[in-house]
This record gives C-alpha cells, sequence and structure tokens, in this order.
C-alpha cells in the first residue's frame, strides 16, 4: 500500500465499520474501491454515497479488476469471493494486516490498543487533534456523534487507528506510538489461552518507537521492562473535565491517555483538556436516546459487553444520574464470555434494582452448546437471593413490553434510568421502544 501498488481494492465485509473506515480511507488516497456484505446497512450507504461500488451479496465473482481482496476476520475461508480470488490469483488479507499496510502511506502513525476503551480514545484524540487544526487522518471502530464517518485520510500526514487484539492482527501495525490502555483476558480464547494473548500485546508494543501505557497490573507486569514505555498516572485522569461523555472513572482514564498521547503530537495539555470539554462521544457509549421532559425518565445505550466494561458502566452511571431507579437490559456478547464471565456478571446485575439478561449476540459463530446464558439469572439471585433478574428471549416486541411494564409499575415521582446495555444486536431493541414512547 505504501507504494500504492495496489489501485483495485476489494472489501469483503465491507459493512463493518472498521471495514468501511478502511474503504474511506483508501478511496481518500485515490484508490479505486469496491465492496460487498452480506447485508445492507448505513455503512454501505455511507460507501455509495460517496459513489463507491459496494453491493449486497457475496456472490458477485468479484466484479472489475480487483487486485486485492481485504476481507473480515468475520469472512470464512469458503467464502465465494475469497475463493474467487484465490481462483484468480489475486492477493488476499486479513483487514488487521491490511490496516499495517495502509499506515506505511503515513508519515507519522499512533496505534490505540487496549482490552477496552480503544474506540473512544481513538475517537478523543482524533477530537483533540481536529480541534488543534491539525486534520489527522483517523480509523475509529463505531460512530463518532456528528461526524459524517468513523475514518478518512486527513492530509495523510498522520493516522490514529485503534488497532485489534481480537484476531491477533495489530501485530502487523508498526507504531510510531503504540497506545496500550489495558490487558484484559478477554478474547483470550482466540488466541489460544492468557499467555497467548498477553504474547500478542507485547509483541505490538516492542516493535512501535513508543509506547504510551496507562499504569495498571498487567501493563507493568508485562510492558514494564520496554525502555520504550511511558505509563500514564492517575493524576492526570483525576484532573479532567467531566462532562456527560466523559462520566466514570473509565472515561477520565480514556481522557488522560488521549492527553498524554496528544502532547507527544505537539498538542499541548491545556488545550488538550479544552477540547474534551466538546467531546461528542461515540454511540453506544453513555449515549443517552430518551430524556423525558421532567427528567424523570432516561433511556440510555451503552456498549459494554465484558465485566470490567459492565462494572465501569454502572459506576459511571452513578455518577450520572444519582438518585436514579436503575433498570438494565443487558445482552452478553458470544457465548464464550457466558462461559467464562458468569459469575462476574451477575454479580454486578445482582446490585440493581431491576435488571433482564437478553438472548446472547453470538457474532458469526455458532456455539451456543458451549454455555447457558440463564445461568446469569440463576447465579445473581444466588449472590443476592433478593435481586431481581429475569431472563428474557431475543425478540423487540416483547422485550419492550416487558420494559414499559416495568417501569410503569414504579410510582411516578420516582426518576428512573433504563439502560440497555451490549455490543450485539440488542440495538434492534432501541427502535421499537422509541416508537412505543413517542406515542
Amino acid at each position: 500500500m505504501s507504494d500504492q501498488s495496489h489501485k483495485h481494492i476489494h472489501f469483503t465485509g465491507v459493512g463493518g465499520v472498521g471495514m468501511a473506515g478502511l474503504a474511506h480511507i483508501c478511496a481518500d488516497l485515490g484508490c479505486s474501491v469496491s465492496g460487498s456484505d452480506v447485508a445492507d446497512s448505513a455503512m454501505l450507504a455511507s460507501l455509495r454515497r460517496r459513489g463507491l461500488d459496494v453491493l449486497v451479496g457475496h456472490d458477485n465473482k468479484l466484479a472489475g479488476q480487483a487486485e486485492l481482496l481485504v476481507y473480515s476476520s468475520a469472512v470464512p475461508e469458503d467464502d465465494p469471493e475469497r475463493q474467487e480470488a484465490a481462483k484468480r490469483g489475486i492477493a488476499s488479507m486479513r483487514r488487521g494486516e491490511f490496516l499495517g499496510e495502509l499506515a506505511r502511506a503515513f508519515p507519522r502513525t499512533v496505534a490505540v490498543a487496549g482490552s477496552h476503551g480503544k474506540t473512544s480514545v481513538t475517537a478523543m484524540l482524533a477530537h483533540i487533534c481536529r480541534q488543534a487544526g491539525m486534520a489527522p487522518g483517523y480509523l475509529v471502530g463505531g460512530l463518532v456523534n456528528g461526524w459524517e464517518r468513523a475514518a478518512g485520510a486527513g492530509r495523510g500526514e498522520l493516522l490514529l487507528a485503534e488497532v485489534d487484539e481480537s484476531d491477533g492482527t495489530q501485530v502487523f501495525f508498526h507504531a510510531d506510538i503504540a497506545v496500550i490502555l489495558n490487558i484484559d483476558d478477554d478474547h483470550c480464547w482466540s488466541h489460544g489461552g492468557v499467555e497467548a494473548l498477553e504474547r500478542c500485546f507485547v509483541d505490538f508494543a516492542r516493535q512501535a518507537r513508543r509506547v504510551v501505557a496507562w499504569r495498571c497490573d498487567n501493563c507493568v507486569r508485562l510492558l514494564g521492562g520496554l525502555e520504550q514505555v511511558t505509563f500514564v498516572d492517575e493524576p492526570l485522569a483525576l484532573s479532567l473535565p467531566i462532562p456527560l461523555a466523559l462520566s466514570g472513572r473509565h472515561n477520565r482514564v480514556n481522557g488522560a491517555m488521549a492527553v498524554a498521547v496528544a502532547e507527544l503530537l505537539g498538542v499541548p495539555a491545556a488545550q488538550a483538556r479544552r477540547a474534551l470539554l466538546s467531546y461528542p462521544g461515540v454511540q453506544r457509549r453513555l449515549s443517552e436516546r430518551y430524556r423525558r421532559a421532567d427528567g424523570r425518565l432516561v433511556v440510555l445505550e451503552d456498549y459494554a459487553h465484558h465485566p470490567a466494561e459492565l462494572r465501569a458502566t454502572l459506576d459511571a452511571l452513578g455518577e450520572a444520574y444519582p438518585g436514579y431507579r436503575r433498570l438494565l437490559l443487558f445482552q452478553p456478547h458470544r457465548y464464550e464470555r457466558v462461559k467464562r464471565y458468569a459469575t462476574d456478571f451477575a454479580a454486578i446485575l445482582a446490585e440493581v434494582e431491576q435488571a433482564w439478561v437478553l438472548a446472547p449476540f453470538a457474532a458469526w459463530r455458532r456455539d451456543e452448546e458451549i454455555a447457558e446464558p440463564e445461568a446469569i439469572v440463576r447465579l445473581a439471585r444466588e449472590i443476592s437471593p433478593g435481586s431481581a433478574v429475569a431472563y428474557l428471549p431475543n425478540d423487540p416486541p416483547r422485550v419492550v413490553a416487558t420494559l414499559l411494564a416495568a417501569l410503569s409499575a414504579c410510582p411516578a415521582e420516582t426518576p428512573q434510568l433504563l439502560a440497555l446495555i451490549g455490543a450485539g444486536d440488542i440495538s434492534a431493541v432501541w427502535p421499537v421502544l422509541r416508537a412505543a414512547l413517542d406515542v
């Protein structure tokens, strides 16, 4: 990519925000771009609006003269387009591998890694740099409120990108500045165990010119021996302003990391902190969707899908909405997480006034047999016998009817907060709920 040798790039699975972002950046850099996905989406619409050739379905046999196929890790080897590329001798690579190649087109690069917070920190850093007039290239793994799209090449001088540990491809990114927010055991099943996952982070850090890491136990244990590592500490996080988008300690840690990296890029710390006051936030990260006129009912969405994230979200809700009765609809993301973290999820859900566990989102895997999501409910009741935790099938109209009944059962003068939490298709609940609330 650094020598622009691949002029026509086809993206299989281009409907994902990361894949669509790569397509946008390549188009900005002057490449010919095409793509496909199994279903239509807002991501495909954003690509079509700029005239790119994106189609629904993976059976178009790579129409055109594609010179490189980039595919999402969710696309299996027997996908028709991957098969056609192999038949025609067209080079292929995973999304994360291609991102590492694409980064070579930029003189300076920042790669944001971590088990939690990558999207938020990348968005914060891009916002700070844009406010400072730097016009960076950026690749954010979520939709930033008010931005036309989640990726762009900027002036081609600086790329800010989040990188993915879930499939191990972060090691293909040789960053000028590597940012490591935390190292948890999430996605260890994709690596063959926790030790292999940790090696992936260490290898990523070793090949970077400079590393900025949060001072936590795992980061210090794994990265403390590398001379290029600088640790960021709690005092910087405590000095940050706290608009809604930065509620919760985890978001102030994220903001502190963004400020520290911005300083290395030439933005004074005071200027970076001021910029965070106007940070718009990323969709489904403490995103307030509805507020009744009297303020006594608030509905929000959040992306938390790991116990550490669910705990951080719950703490942030307590900070931002003190005195509210909390109702949580939580959808586990992958049966692997139910298998590993059921007890942790149960302990957290048992703390709120009322909670429901929605049938899990399995992503592209069919592994329902490895875990029983109803166990989260049983464990919550064992941990706290009086807890109000129940299980719901993934049927948005039925879910909304249950939520509305619970809300109406509470005295009108009691302020209530309903949080829809999860990284999967729990997002389908909000449009149905919104229609009911707007009646």
